[in-house]
């Protein structure tokens, strides 16, 4: 479960206080209608925040009593009551933004200061509406790129309750299904002088596996990298070795959050603590034979991870009912 932390909130109100503390012993000798246009501003922007900051506790309460009271199973998460929801996709988008302050130091100097400020661009695309406690776990591509700093997109098949108490309530799924469909290059060569490696890559179901041969007298290894955009990860490195990367999760996530507090940056300090890219589509991958007091060699190649729906025969289906009623006792 995902929360948003609320110091943005605090700093704003702490800072309306003392702007009105200030204007309270400098506006003693100002007309009163002057005093009480000046002292509304921060009042009013008081009470906003309040506002907004009792909407989304009482919105995160929501997500956390549904995080405790539903039932998840392999292909299925139960909810404690009947409610409307939207099902669909959700893309969100995390970025900086800067501002910039001049402040006069009394001596005829200023000092500038840069601020930033996190911000989330939400979209939610809605193919049905539903009503019912029991939501089908997707098998839907996604994908997640996201810098540590959380500048990123996630894009994710979803669900949002619509009907309260839990309006709003965002459920986002990542399945850990796919295969490794289309390696643009099977083979690699990188070479320098007498230094050559050889990378041979094959796909294994989820996984991209490879083998690397190398013999080195200058360069001190083989990096192998993986990666999209801004976004990259170190798989392995060595001399003569063998590697495996999956860009799926391990096992099946949802993540529970509030549609007005999602964001790439919540999701990267929750789930994986560092740059992420996971899910299907397209990817990179990097050969670079590291050599020291020199410039790197790099030779890459592309590699394509789709969702591959299986065919499920009347048995496997009534085999995996009788299963999922005799987990929950129904």
């Amino acid at each position: 479960m995902i929360k948003e932390s609320t110091w943005i909130v605090v700093a704003v109100i702490v800072f309306a206080l003392f702007f009105v503390w200030i204007g309270l012993s400098t506006l003693q000798f100002a007309p009163i209608w002057f005093s009480v246009l000046f002292l509304s501003v921060p009042i009013l922007v008081i009470v906003i925040m309040l506002s907004r900051s009792s909407l989304l506790s009482k919105g995160l309460r929501h997500v956390s009593s549904l995080f405790n009271s539903t039932q998840v199973s392999e292909d299925r998460i139960i909810l404690p009551e009947e409610v409307e929801y939207e099902t669909g996709r959700i893309s969100l988008d995390g970025y900086w933004t800067y501002s910039y302050a001049t402040t006069s130091m009394g001596t005829g100097t200023t000092m500038g200061t840069r601020r930033r400020y996190y911000r989330t661009k939400r979209n939610f695309t809605t193919t049905e509406r539903k009503r019912g406690m029991e939501i089908q776990f997707p098998s839907e591509p996604f994908r997640v790129e996201i810098l540590g700093d959380g500048t990123g997109r996630v894009e994710a098949p979803a669900v949002r309750i619509l009907s309260d108490p839990y309006r709003n309530v965002l459920l986002i799924f990542l399945t850990d299904e796919g295969e490794v469909t289309h390696i643009g290059n099977t083979n690699l060569t990188l070479s320098k002088g007498s230094d050559v490696a050889q990378i041979s890559l094959r796909g294994e179901g989820r996984f991209l596996a490879g083998t690397v041969q190398a013999e080195l007298s200058r360069a001190r290894k083989v990096r192998i990298e993986a990666g999209s955009g801004d976004v990259w990860r170190k798989v392995a490195e060595g001399q003569n070795f063998e590697f495996r990367l999956s860009t799926l999760p391990e096992e099946k996530i949802v993540v529970f959050s509030h549609y007005k507090t999602a964001s790439p940056l919540l999701m990267v300090k929750k789930l994986w603590k560092g740059p992420t890219i996971l899910g299907h589509g397209s990817f990179e991958l990097k050969a670079v034979l590291d050599v020291p007091l020199g410039r790197d060699i790099s030779e890459g190649t592309t590699f394509d991870v789709e969702v591959v729906q299986k065919k499920q025969t009347k048995n496997d289906e009534k085999s995996g009912s009788m299963e999922f009623k005799d987990r929950w006792g129904i």
